[in-house]
């Protein structure tokens, strides 16, 4: 309750400071973008389909920690989801999002399993994608982390 109180607060001091917070905000986003496009070469829909792959596995692993269970002897249905789900979530052409899964599996940042269902690729314990987008993510971390502060002050 206390969670939906709070949510309520900071969504109206947003709307009374609508102009502020909506620059803030742009200013993040459109970065972000920016940044994502430059990384993923202009191809938005792969950094998309590579991002879900990413909760599926992250939201299971989760749930299984809150339920006591070791997270990282989950089944592969658990920890995957098929390229039509992938397009049903994201509006992208199933053909579209295969092809984006296609190219995350040639950079070994995808893997198919038995059933057809597709994976976030992981290696000890990490995934496989970290390794390569490490300068992204720390850029990321950096313009969240201003985000949060210049919103703050508003509150």
């Amino acid at each position: 309750m206390i969670r939906v109180e709070r949510r309520e607060q900071v969504r109206f001091v947003f709307a009374a400071n609508y102009p502020t917070f909506q620059y803030q905000f742009v200013e993040f986003f459109a970065e972000h973008l920016s940044d994502l496009s430059r990384v993923f070469k202009g191809d938005l829909q792969q950094m998309i389909v590579l991002a879900l792959l990413g909760q599926v596995r992250m939201r299971a692993m989760r749930d299984a920690a809150a339920d006591g269970l070791d997270p990282w002897t989950l089944p592969e249905d658990r920890v995957s989801t098929s390229a039509s789900r992938l397009a049903d979530v994201t509006g992208i052409p199933r053909e579209t999002v295969r092809r984006k899964l296609a190219l995350l599996e040639a950079k070994g940042w995808a893997t198919r399993g038995p059933q057809g269902r597709w994976s976030l690729a992981v290696e000890d314990r990490q995934a496989v994608a970290r390794l390569g987008l490490e300068a992204l993510d720390a850029r990321a971390i950096d313009r969240v982390a201003r985000l949060v502060t210049d919103l703050e002050r508003m509150l």
